[in-house]
């Protein structure tokens, strides 16, 4: 928790509920699973990528973190993460 609330997730933007403020304007108690992948999925390099709109690299991303957090049991399948 300590870490998700003090990292970059965008150019000046850290922590989770900041990050969710800005790209979805909502509280990150509100984000649809969707969502929360498309924040985590900037990680790698936040100052570049950007939760919404995705880039294709994100939207991509977003899915395969969607589909890890399925197979490892955090989420139930749902056909609509694969969009």
């Amino acid at each position: 928790e300590v870490y998700l609330n003090s990292i970059e997730m965008g150019n000046g933007i850290y922590g989770a509920e900041a990050a969710a403020q800005h790209w979805f304007k909502k509280p990150a108690s509100k984000l649809t699973r969707n969502e929360a992948a498309a924040i985590a999925a900037v990680l790698p390099n936040p100052r570049t990528y950007r939760a919404n709109p995705p880039t294709n690299y994100i939207a991509r991303r977003k899915v395969w973190i969607v589909r890890q957090m399925v197979f490892f049991g955090a989420l139930n399948y749902d056909p609509k993460d694969e969009k």
